[in-house]
């Protein structure tokens, strides 16, 4: 299941129901999504060939990290924005911690889908987490985009339909965001 064939309302009742303290929505919730979770880690995980958390921990993780804050979304997109940043931050807990032990860099990456080479070099998740502060500074909109994208595995169609926007509009802002990346990776290099 995912979130453009679950129900949007039913999705939609179950954050309202955790904003108002209802006991039984975040277990509703996270079973309605579970399905939708696991599909969207597994694509996050693909970007690090050499990531140490299955599927299955890197869901449970992210629950647990946002269950653990009550859950204050507002909205769909918020939600999925709440769950992009919380995945972001446990890739980057466990590629610190990896580099604590190691000291040989970080967690290689690539930005994917690429038209050029230079997309498809690895970096490591701790360079992508400096780039992700800097085009949140720069440009929120592009990195939450980013982010949700990246770390949340969210298509441009269902980042569209979250933002109420096309999905030419999305594509095309991500174009921008990507190529802010590549550059601020190739910089720092």
């Amino acid at each position: 299941m995912t979130t453009a064939t679950a129900d949007a309302a039913d999705i939609e009742y179950l954050l309202d129901g955790l904003r108002n303290g209802r006991a039984d929505a975040s277990d509703r919730l996270f079973a309605l999504l579970y399905d939708d979770l696991r599909s969207r880690a597994q694509s996050v995980l693909r970007i690090g060939p050499r990531q140490t958390l299955c599927t299955t921990e890197l869901v449970n993780e992210t629950w647990l990290r946002l269950n653990g804050r009550a859950l204050p979304a507002e909205s769909r997109l918020h939600f999925f924005n709440l769950v992009a940043r919380a995945m972001r931050q446990l890739l980057i807990d466990r590629a610190r911690l990896r580099n604590a032990d190691k000291r040989d860099g970080g967690e290689p990456l690539t930005l994917g889908a690429a038209s050029d080479v230079a997309a498809d070099e690895p970096f490591d998740v701790l360079a992508l987490d400096r780039v992700m502060t800097s085009l949140t500074a720069t440009d929120p909109a592009l990195a939450e985009l980013a982010q949700m994208h990246l770390f949340a595995g969210l298509g441009f169609a269902e980042i569209a339909q979250l933002r109420g926007v096309s999905e030419r509009t999305v594509f095309r802002d991500w174009r921008a965001a990507r190529m802010f990346l590549l550059r601020f990776i190739a910089d720092t290099d």
